[in-house]
């Protein structure tokens, strides 16, 4: 195959002729180049018929393809008849890792529709903006990667790799189309230009942006490297925005806490669970009047927890349980003090933390009970169940031994006492 480019008449293909490039072998796959005439098609084919007449090793018509571009359907049908082989399609698999069309930031809105679900017209939009879903859980969000960030990461990391890398012999065909004469921080996008140059160069503008300059940028990819590597995840972290991180925090990831409690304790703070009163607003329901109290009170996230007169009871009896020096029914009243006054991240302030968002949970769960089921629960009943789940998640838990000392419980015929005892 390297003596063919003595041979005047074979043509390379258009993207392989300054290198004169005939071939790519892997550890189980070859991929043979040229241009679609059926003179270098067949000078092609001939040396994989010599090879397999010397060594044995004949090619599977089966798990052979051919793959064209820009050519007409009666000489690409020509071809494939000549040869035996049928045409290929997008995407390939190549030593087992899928070569795919394009990767664009459509995979955000995947992940989207999955925590969602298909969004329901008549809501108009999900619950939390993506990009604030995105954010890491100290700034407010999910800690849920962004597609579209990682994407811009991995550019970003092909675009250093062109930079250090000229030697490499994709690197090479790269400068030999597109960076003739000037370099990939400075090279513009034309309009015959393939699709995957062009993403990479609008990732190249949008980073420069973000990092102030082309010197800017090159100093933070530079920073990411770690033995000639780049380490993509420190990557992504630099060019995220950087954010003031959230008080509540802790209040609503503490380790104790179950994922889904935090998960409703956290829409609850950023004020984005779909109360009667938000349904009013977007017109999806009739009535807005608490179904917890009798009261006829619009059901709002500050009257749900807990100006309700129920809610109130069943936070009122969890406070006295866990020995509160102080109460408080007032949603930003209480955020307040579990923001600001409870500190650290010992057991008794996770304690609270945990009473805080299991409360929570259970009162929202009884609403959509009564409300899409048709079950009701007095105050006792969900007290007890808060304070079931409490000693379950403490006694299933990873702390200490001596921290869970601090519960003792009863089990008695149809009723459930637990105590806490702390320490002095």
């Amino acid at each position: 195959m390297n003596l063919l480019k003595h041979d005047r008449a074979f043509k390379f293909h258009h993207l392989c002729g300054k290198l004169k490039i005939t071939h790519l072998a892997f550890a189980d796959d070859l991929l043979l180049f040229s241009r679609g005439d059926m003179y270098s098609i067949q000078k092609l084919y001939q040396c994989v018929q010599e090879f397999g007449a010397v060594s044995g090793l004949e090619a599977n018509p089966s798990k052979c393809a051919i793959f064209f571009g820009g050519m007409e359907e009666s000489v690409k049908a020509t071809i494939s008849s000549c040869l035996g082989f049928h045409e290929g399609s997008w995407p390939i698999n190549c030593t087992g890792t899928k070569v795919l069309k394009k990767i664009d930031s459509s995979e955000d809105f995947l992940c989207e529709d999955f925590l969602w679900g298909k969004t329901d017209q008549s809501l108009k939009s999900p619950l939390v903006a993506w990009d604030k879903i995105c954010r890491e859980k100290k700034c407010g969000g999910l800690g849920i990667f962004s597609a579209k960030t990682w994407n811009m990461a991995s550019a970003l990391k092909i675009i250093w790799f062109i930079h250090v890398n000229k030697e490499w012999l994709w690197i090479k065909c790269i400068h030999g189309k597109y960076l003739k004469n000037t370099n990939i921080w400075l090279v513009n996008m034309k309009v015959g230009d393939s699709w995957m140059w062009k993403q990479l160069l609008k990732a190249r503008d949008k980073a420069i942006t973000i990092c102030g300059g082309i010197e800017n940028l090159k100093r933070c990819i530079s920073s990411c490297c770690k033995n000639s590597s780049i380490q993509l995840s420190k990557l992504y972290s630099a060019i995220s925005p950087v954010l003031n991180k959230v008080n509540w925090y802790l209040t609503v990831w503490d380790t104790l806490i179950y994922p889904k409690h935090s998960f409703i304790l956290w829409l609850a703070i950023l004020n984005r669970l779909l109360t009667k009163e938000k349904l009013l607003r977007r017109g999806v329901i009739q009535s807005d009047h608490c179904c917890l109290c009798s009261d006829n009170i619009q059901e709002s996230r500050n009257h749900l927890f807990f100006d309700c007169l129920f809610s109130n009871a069943v936070w009122n009896n969890i406070m006295d349980w866990l020995k509160f020096k102080w109460k408080a029914y007032d949603w930003d009243i209480l955020m307040d003090w579990y923001t600001s006054r409870l500190k650290g991240k010992g057991f008794k302030q996770s304690l609270k933390r945990l009473a805080l968002a299991n409360t929570v949970y259970r009162i929202w769960k009884e609403r959509n009970d009564r409300i899409f089921n048709m079950k009701v629960k007095n105050i006792d009943q969900l007290t007890k169940e808060i304070k079931l789940d409490i000693m379950t998640m403490i006694l299933n838990s990873p702390c200490l031994e001596e921290n869970k000392q601090c519960f003792s419980y009863e089990l008695k015929y149809q009723d459930v006492h637990i105590l806490p005892i702390f320490g002095k």
